[in-house]
């Protein structure tokens, strides 16, 4: 759509422009309408293992889980519960919580083994209990055993790990509890004759585990330790499954990991609980939202939807059937794929944060050298600025380029640690001469608002066509970290609130230049609109705290444009329609379906249900805990520091000419900083927020200083003629 031509014609644009903002809202959160097909009286039987990957998966050596391949619908399991690595115990007492619980560890950080409930009581129960409650989740163990026995459902636990999830919360076995037979015969017989008695069976088939203290397993010291491990739990997995009618839903799902944090494997079979058959196909969830992937917590609101009570307010969502590649080698090749790049991703992004720390670390103390302490002119001083300018344009470039390093298949590389290097390296370049090569090369704004307008155009248009580009990018939504699943990460909205008011300075400088503040005016307020409705809306960015930053953000840039001056009672009234502006997000989406949410509606869904306090206290803490972060803290710490620097330079000092050639920057950075310390006081990533933004604004920040003062070889004062307007 055209920006308005001048301030009279701004008027109806803006209302034509909320007009389409509140229809664009209205079809994206708009309440739909979804009847839950009513389950048939059919068995449920779930089949819970630990450590076992698609990976694992041959003809030969797991013919049970082979044969599931070709048949089941499959998918992937993110196994995260507290920590990173989860033990059997976690995933036990996570599907008996329906929310994220762990156990605790021993002195070495090795798994505590589950041992046999006595008299029909499960050991430990009680450290169970309090672990759980130590954790700020508001888990609950014992939930799904209250519910069941509340509603007369007949339930068999069979092995430790299903007397825990099948527990009440007074750590009683809801329903009947056997040991697991030592066979496969005993096996079978065990879950036949449970299965003619119980609408709910759950077996504990036995876990992979390999040690976690001393010296870590090579490769091939690795498989060859997990190997009869992964055939015996095969073996297990095929005796109950052999048990079960032509119509019990079947779920097998590993429910922790082993020694190393991996995406786990999960099968299911028969009816599926709102309609349709779990086979051949992909398994999904809410919860997740992407094909071929779902969570622990999951299973608690499966079951429940299963045996006819509904998924209720839990966190997790109903695994469904969702279609995918009609070949069973094609599907379980794109699950392998996917486990690798997870893997890989987690791995390489430790190293790709720190590079980015340490790299801008060391520019903002070459910009403090170059742009304040040497002085005079000559050739060696425009070469060190050049150098400087084509630096920061580079560095600016690093945060899009680990994001389109996913259009790139570098985890398939038989190297893929250095293939991912490359690849980003290569895309900066790329990037880096674009922003420097173009003819916008010789307008002040022109190579940081370049490097901008590619950052919020990648992640603006990756929200907008299903965020493929944030799944496991390094600083996106990472699979193996389980935090989120789709939508814009918290390091991308942070991205966003800073290249976004960038962006908006190099379109309306030179419009302000030629005398059309209207449409400079209409053009930053509209860039604003789309990127807090891309970022906020269900379906699109389904961002909780980046509506209210970005508000922020773009309110105080556009008052400065329309040359009007911002005053605190304007500033309080942004805030308050950034909340409200969230809360409508919120509670439109919590309208939807609980199997259509997001999880912002998810958050009111909890709220609502009495967890409200304990979300805000584990945010808290995480907000608290990541302030102790070297690498964020040093990239916040210099980047704040620099950027005082210049500016006061600017004022009075060796740059001294710069607020007259480049007049939007001061507010340009002033609405970055509103921003980003907005979204480090409302979201749980805390210091992460601003240094993922100033990894981009401060190189743009130096690289456009560097430009102005290479072509401005002796600074002048400020009332001296010849001073340069805005470009």
């Amino acid at each position: 759509m055209p920006c308005p031509a001048s301030r009279r014609a701004a008027r109806p644009g803006v209302r034509s422009a909320l007009v389409l903002l509140a229809a664009l809202l209205a079809v994206l959160v708009a309440p739909t309408t979804a009847c839950a097909a009513t389950p048939d009286d059919h068995p449920v039987l779930l089949v819970g293992v630990a450590g076992v990957r698609w990976d694992d998966v041959d003809r030969t050596t797991t013919p049970a889980l082979w044969e599931l391949s070709r048949t089941a619908s499959v998918g992937l399991v993110a196994t995260r519960a507290i920590s990173a690595r989860s033990c059997p115990a976690d995933g036990w007492l996570t599907v008996s919580a329906g929310i994220r619980a762990a156990d605790e560890r021993t002195d070495d950080g090795a798994c505590l083994t589950l041992d046999e409930p006595a008299g029909g009581d499960v050991p430990r129960w009680s450290d169970y209990v309090a672990s759980a409650s130590s954790q700020s989740y508001g888990a609950k163990p014992g939930l799904l055993g209250d519910r069941l026995e509340d509603a007369g459902t007949t339930t068999t636990a069979i092995g430790p790990g299903a007397a825990i999830a099948l527990a009440d919360s007074d750590g009683s076995v809801a329903g009947g509890y056997e040991a697991l037979p030592d066979d496969a015969t005993g096996i079978t017989d065990a879950v036949r004759t449970a299965l003619g008695s119980s609408r709910l069976v759950v077996v504990d088939a036995g876990a992979v585990q390999v040690p976690v203290s001393g010296e870590p397993l090579g490769e091939e010291a690795l498989a060859a330790a997990r190997a009869p491990q992964v055939h015996a739990v095969d073996e297990r997995i095929g005796a109950a499954i052999a048990a079960a009618p032509a119509d019990t839903t079947v779920l097998v799902v590993s429910l922790a990991t082993e020694g190393r944090s991996t995406l786990q494997l999960a099968a299911a079979t028969g009816p599926a609980p709102r309609g349709g058959t779990y086979a051949d196909d992909l398994l999904t969830s809410g919860s997740t939202q992407q094909d071929g992937l779902i969570q622990v917590i999951d299973v608690t609101p499966t079951m429940l939807e299963s045996v006819g009570l509904g998924e209720g307010t839990l966190p997790g969502a109903t695994i469904s059937p969702t279609p995918g590649p009609t070949s069973a080698d094609e599907r379980v090749d794109g699950l392998v794929d996917i486990q690798r790049h997870a893997g890989y991703a987690s791995y390489v992004s430790g190293g790709y944060t720190t590079r980015i720390v340490v790299l801008d670390a060391l520019l903002f103390a070459a910009a403090a050298a170059v742009l304040l302490v040497l002085g005079g002119a000559g050739r060696t001083r425009r070469a060190l600025l050049r150098v400087l300018q084509v630096a920061a344009t580079a560095l600016a470039a690093g945060p899009v380029a680990g994001f389109l390093a996913g259009l790139v298949p570098w985890w398939r590389a038989e190297h893929p640690t250095p293939a991912f290097r490359w690849t980003v390296l290569g895309i900066t370049a790329v990037v880096t001469a674009i922003a420097l090569a173009g003819p916008w090369r010789r307008v002040i704004w022109g190579p940081a608002g370049v490097v901008a307008g590619l950052t919020v155009g990648t992640l603006a248009i990756d929200a907008v066509t299903g965020s493929h580009l944030v799944i496991d990018a390094p600083w996106g939504a990472q699979r193996l970290v389980a935090a989120r699943f789709y939508g814009m990460s918290n390091q991308g909205f942070a991205l966003l609130v800073a290249a976004g008011p960038i962006l908006a300075a190099a379109v309306a400088a030179p419009l302000l230049r030629r005398g059309r503040r209207g449409l400079a005016v209409a053009c930053t307020a509209g860039l604003g609109l789309v990127l807090i409705v891309v970022d906020g809306a269900p379906g699109l960015g389904s961002d909780f705290g980046g509506p209210p930053a970005l508000l922020v953000a773009f309110a105080l840039l556009t008052a400065v444009v329309a040359g009007r001056r911002v005053t605190w009672r304007a500033a309080l009234t942004v805030c308050v329609v950034g909340a409200l502006v969230v809360g409508a997000f919120a509670f439109a989406d919590y309208l939807r379906p609980a199997d259509s949410r997001t999880h912002v509606g998810r958050f009111v869904a909890t709220a609502l249900d009495g967890g409200l306090w304990d979300t805000l206290d584990r945010k808290i803490s995480t907000n608290i805990s990541l302030l102790t972060s070297w690498r964020y803290l040093l990239l916040t710490l210099s980047g704040v520091a620099i950027t005082w620097l210049v500016l006061r330079a600017a004022r009075r000092g060796p740059l001294a000419g710069l607020d007259d050639a480049v007049p939007l920057l001061r507010a340009t950075v002033a609405a970055i900083g509103a921003g980003l310390g907005v979204g480090f006081l409302i979201n749980d990533s805390g210091i992460v927020i601003p240094a993922a933004g100033f990894s981009v604004a401060v190189p743009c920040l130096v690289a456009l200083v560097a430009q102005w003062r290479r072509t401005t070889p002796v600074p002048p004062s400020a009332d001296a003629p010849g001073s340069r307007a805005d470009e």
